[in-house]
C-alpha cells in the first residue's frame, strides 16, 4: 500500500469508530429516537442471530479478529517502520539513466519525485540570494531535457552580473542533483516595479 492508500484507510478507520462512539453517546443519553437508553446493548433479534450461529458464531467472531489484528499491525508497521528507500513522488526519473519508466516497478533506491517539488526546491535555492526578492519556476516538458522559465524579482540595488552568477550556480546544482538537464532555460528578472530585464 501507498502512503497516501494508508492514510486514507486510517481516516475511514478513525471517521467509523468515531461514528460508532457518537451514536453510542447520544443513544446512552436518550436522545436517539427509537432508542430506550435503559435497553441492553445487544437487541434481541441480534442475540437471536448470535445464539442461532452456535458454535459458528465464535469461529466467526474470531477470524474476524483475527483479520482485523493482523490489518492493524500491517498499518502499524508501516507507519512506524523506518523506511530506507522512501518513495517521494510520482515523476519517474528512470528516463534520465536510460531506461525506460514503463519497464516495470522501479527497484529499491529508485527515485521517484513530482515535477512540482523540483521546481520549489530551485525556487527555494534562488530566494537564498538577498538580492531575489521572490523566485518562480516553470518546469515544462519531458525528462531528461525539460525546458525551464525562470522568474526572478529583485531588490532594487541588485547587481546582474552577481544575479546571473547565482542563477547559473542553482540551475547547475538543479541539473546535477536531479540529472535533469534544460533544453531550454528562459529568465526573466524584475526590478521592482522596472520593465523586465533578460538575464542571458
Amino acid at each position: 500500500m501507498t502512503n497516501s492508500a494508508i492514510r486514507v484507510l486510517w481516516t475511514v478507520v478513525g471517521l467509523v469508530l468515531t461514528a460508532i462512539g457518537v451514536v453510542g453517546l447520544i443513544a446512552s443519553l436518550g436522545h436517539l429516537a427509537g432508542v430506550d437508553n435503559q435497553a441492553p446493548l445487544l437487541w434481541s433479534g441480534l442475540l437471536r442471530t448470535w445464539r442461532d450461529l452456535d458454535p459458528w458464531g465464535l469461529v466467526i467472531l474470531g477470524v474476524l479478529g483475527t483479520f482485523f489484528a493482523w490489518l492493524g499491525s500491517k498499518l502499524l508497521g508501516r507507519v512506524l517502520r523506518a523506511r530506507r528507500y522512501p518513495v517521494l513522488g510520482d515523476l519517474d526519473l528512470r528516463s534520465v539513466t536510460g531506461q525506460t519508466a514503463a519497464a516495470g516497478p522501479a527497484l529499491p533506491g529508485a527515485t521517484r519525485v513530482r515535477g512540482a517539488r523540483l521546481a520549489r526546491g530551485l525556487e527555494r535555492d534562488l530566494a537564498r540570494d538577498p538580492q531575489v526578492r521572490r523566485a518562480s519556476v516553470t518546469l515544462a516538458g519531458t525528462a531528461p531535457r525539460p525546458e525551464l522559465w525562470i522568474e526572478l524579482q529583485l531588490n532594487s540595488r541588485a547587481g546582474l552580473t552577481a544575479v546571473r552568477e547565482h542563477v547559473a550556480a542553482a540551475v547547475e546544482r538543479f541539473r546535477a542533483t536531479s540529472g535533469l538537464a534544460p533544453r531550454r532555460l528562459e529568465v526573466t528578472a524584475r526590478i521592482d516595479a522596472a520593465g523586465p530585464i533578460r538575464v542571458h
